[in-house]
């Protein structure tokens, strides 16, 4: 019996919470994580950092935010950031653990400097020097080669086209060679845009909704102005909760084939996904409504015992999810809630800086867009047309007023590391 348990961190890339079945979904799309939310510690109002991959899997690994205008462009500003900060694999590599990563995630690889503290980093990426060369005039904004890397990715089924089953054997064969205790880390594309589904995990869409629906919300990710009919809506919305179910399956085959180490295992989004509730689809474009950072949380097997959590917990607090779902530290998992979490997101390119604060019942969300300065206060517990009420007035409210504090703090932090990059280029 080893002191520490196996964990096992499960990321869904695109997952938001309220198309899971246990928050309220009309469609039973995770009966396996189902389960597991009777049987684990389940948080219920669990918000991503930012709403994209790279900044939010850059402060859920360190536990700090990543406050940058251009976490993307520069992945020097990750590399950095978790080099400063130290990252949860690297701790656990001290505490004794093996640890494990298979991540075809470009924007959460070794590129950014993710494989930090990892005995063994597969991100499928970056096989020859041509393509690291692609990738660079990528991330440039360069759109040919944007669509020959996806014309690439698509033919060789990598990056967003690679799917949990072509790789679950490698992570499984890499667990059984390890010595215990192990840390694993699995990251699901297949939540995330395209949504592509094997036929036999199909349950609301089939093979031509797939492809013309993919194409149809590509064309809507890269334009705002494009009428959409609430059928086409509802069809998009079928491609993706046919990939909600099929990455379903990849906890439940995790969990039969792992189960004789008794791993606790951690399932969570890393931001989530909008579907037209503001004139948004995807996550391409910063947002910090709800569709865009409520994701699932919970934390199951390995002996944790059942608890629902109402108040809200932040993603950065995951490293200390994860040392004491394994037993590094002492304490309930549960306690790790909070009355209020932040979450921030930058658009260098648009010089657009957002701030939320959320709360179990109201959110503040003050956005910045070229020197003009937004507030928006919501009631999470009225709705109207599915979407959270806005708040009259409320000037004077305790969550706008931590808001606007927090989103000073991120001005200045962004103003002195501005200003030390202008220092170490002119030397």
């Amino acid at each position: 019996m080893t002191e520490h348990r196996n964990i096992v961190l499960v990321t869904f890339d695109s997952l938001r919470a309220d198309h899971c079945t246990p928050w309220g979904y009309e469609r039973d799309t995770t009966p396996t994580l189902n389960q597991w939310v009777d049987e684990g510690v389940t948080f219920e109002n669990a918000i991503s950092p930012a709403s994209r991959t790279n900044p939010s899997m850059a402060g859920i690994f360190t536990g700090e935010p990543l406050v940058v205008r251009d976490a993307v462009s520069n992945p020097e500003n990750a590399r950095r950031h978790l080099e400063r900060h130290g990252t949860i694999a690297e701790e656990l590599s001290d505490a004794g653990y093996t640890t494990g990563a298979f991540c075809p995630n470009a924007y959460a690889s070794r590129y950014y400097g993710f494989d930090r503290g990892f005995d063994h980093y597969e991100d499928f990426l970056f096989d020859s020097d041509l393509y690291q060369r692609v990738f660079d005039k990528h991330i440039s904004d360069s759109g040919l080669v944007t669509a020959i890397r996806n014309l690439r990715n698509y033919v060789l089924r990598q990056e967003a086209f690679k799917t949990w089953d072509t790789y679950i054997d490698e992570m499984v064969e890499w667990a059984e060679s390890q010595d215990e205790p192990f840390f694993l880390w699995a990251f699901s594309l297949d939540t995330h845009f395209p949504y592509l589904t094997p036929r036999k995990h199909r349950q609301w869409s089939n093979l031509f909704d797939q492809y013309y629906y993919n194409w149809r919300c590509n064309q809507l990710i890269d334009e705002f102005d494009i009428e959409l009919s609430e059928k086409e809506r509802r069809k998009i919305v079928d491609i993706y909760d046919d990939s909600i179910y099929f990455g379903d399956v990849l906890l439940a085959e995790l969990r039969e084939r792992l189960s004789d180490f008794d791993p606790v295992f951690v399932v969570h989004g890393d931001h989530g996904e909008a579907f037209d509730e503001r004139g948004i689809y995807g996550h391409f474009y910063p947002s910090l409504y709800e569709e865009n950072v409520h994701v699932p949380l919970v934390v199951a097997g390995g002996g944790i015992e059942h608890e629902t959590v109402q108040d809200p917990v932040s993603l950065l607090d995951l490293p200390e999810v994860i040392r004491r779902a394994g037993g590094i530290h002492d304490g309930k998992i549960a306690d790790l809630a909070k009355k209020w979490v932040i979450a921030t997101d930058f658009d260098g390119r648009n010089e657009r800086d957002i701030t939320a604060i959320r709360t179990q019942d109201s959110k503040y969300i003050r956005t910045e867009d070229n020197g003009t300065v937004e507030h928006e206060l919501f009631d999470l517990n009225t709705l109207s047309a599915d979407l959270p009420a806005p708040v009259e007035g409320g000037e004077d409210s305790p969550v706008r007023q931590l808001g606007e504090r927090r989103a000073a703090h991120e001005r200045e932090l962004l103003r002195i590391r501005e200003a030390a990059t202008r220092s170490e280029t002119s030397y």
